[in-house]
């Protein structure tokens, strides 16, 4: 069961199908094909929702919210001060941009392997 899941990942991690690790999950940077174009697996089946953005966006704040306050810190003129801020910021929202497409193709594969839903209050 962990291999299988390894693989998942590692399949997510290259943006490849979970299910034939050889078709491309996305037709655009984050738009999910309708369908596996090599195994017609259907992507439709579930929805990734705002969790690939909620666990990038917690993990680089997490990561580079102390990076910039100490790099904002570090200097002595108010120009530096503006200019570490405004590199900080920008290298956080790079590594997001970079992050997402592959945390949402992790996330995706995973959902389709284990049949996950929307949670409901029905019993």
């Amino acid at each position: 069961m962990e291999d299988e899941v390894i693989a998942l990942i590692k399949s997510g991690m290259k943006l490849r199908c979970g299910h034939c690790r050889k078709g491309k999950l996305f037709r655009g940077y984050l738009k999910f094909h309708d369908n596996c174009p090599s195994c017609s697996q259907d992507l439709t089946v579930a929805d990734t929702a705002d969790g690939p953005a909620f666990f990038v966006g917690f993990f680089t704040m997490i990561v580079f919210a102390p990076i910039i306050l100490v790099l904002v810190q570090s200097v002595d003129t108010v120009f530096a001060k503006i200019l570490a801020f405004i590199a900080g910021i920008v290298l956080c929202l790079i590594v997001c941009l970079v992050l997402l497409p592959p945390v949402k193709a992790i996330l995706l594969n995973l959902q389709i392997n284990y049949d996950s839903g929307e949670g409901t209050t029905d019993k």
